[in-house]
């Protein structure tokens, strides 16, 4: 048979005392620590997914706000180009309009030069009229004979300077 001695004994008491204080003083606390270390990590992971999260979603904010910028520039850039050729369009009117007012102003005053020009020859002729009808007077020509002379010199007056 197997004999037990009392250091066999002893031997177990104290493995279930060292383990008892182990588990209460060692295992325990270190359990604990791991635990809290676990959680401890995980919630770092929590906030690194959150923050990774929050990032990826200000980026895509950020993107899309770029985009509207673009798209906003693009529109200004465009009614720009817009206004400009309504400008030009508009100035290029207002030229027209100013040679055409410009070109009437001229054949008017021509008309008027012309109107003076004639006058001024009707004056001229009805004066050498005048002179021709004195120098014919002096002649003593018949009144008929006189008006004929008169009407004849007018006509040639008119085809000469007015045509």
């Amino acid at each position: 048979m197997i004999e037990l001695s009392w250091t066999f004994f002893f031997q177990i008491v104290n493995i279930l005392i060292l383990y008892l204080v182990l588990r209460r003083y060692l295992y325990k606390p270190v359990n604990d620590f791991i635990a809290r270390r676990r959680e401890h990590t995980e919630g770092l992971l929590k906030e690194a997914n959150e923050s990774f999260a929050r990032a990826k979603q200000l980026q895509e904010q950020a993107e899309a706000q770029l985009n509207e910028a673009r798209r906003e520039a693009q529109a200004l850039i465009e009614q720009a180009v817009e206004t400009g050729k309504t400008m030009a369009a508009e100035i290029a009117e207002q030229v027209r309009a100013e040679e055409a007012a410009r070109r009437e102003r001229l054949e008017q005053e021509i008309e008027e030069a012309k109107n003076l020009a004639i006058q001024e020859l009707r004056q001229e002729v009805a004066s050498l009229s005048v002179k021709v009808a004195e120098k014919i007077l002096e002649q003593n020509l018949s009144p008929q004979a006189h008006m004929q002379l008169i009407e004849s010199v007018l006509e040639r007056m008119d085809d000469t300077y007015v045509n």
